[in-house]
């Protein structure tokens, strides 16, 4: 066998490979809705709450930015904040 072909052969196995593996990863788990539910049920309902919960799903900086917006821009109390921002990131 020609080494263009083994190379072709290895490359395709490869990305065969790459992708099964790509396809069993689990999906994410961040759930914005959850975060945005429960600023509804606590009475604050705005654009504002769905785009700091949107940050609130990307791990720990955007947890801190949700709370900075809840808190800053909307009013939110802080534990309120930080428990809706920890729902996003769930």
């Amino acid at each position: 066998m020609r080494l263009s072909r083994r190379i072709a052969a290895t490359t395709g196995i490869l990305a065969v490979a790459l992708g099964g593996l790509a396809a069993a990863a689990p999906a994410a788990q961040a759930a914005p809705a959850d975060c945005v539910a429960y600023l509804a049920v606590e009475g604050y309902t705005s654009m504002i709450t769905g785009t700091a919960c949107g940050y609130g799903a990307n791990g720990p900086a955007g947890a801190a930015t949700c709370a900075s917006l809840l808190t800053g821009v909307e009013g939110v109390p802080a534990t309120i904040a930080a428990r809706a921002c920890a729902y996003a990131g769930r």
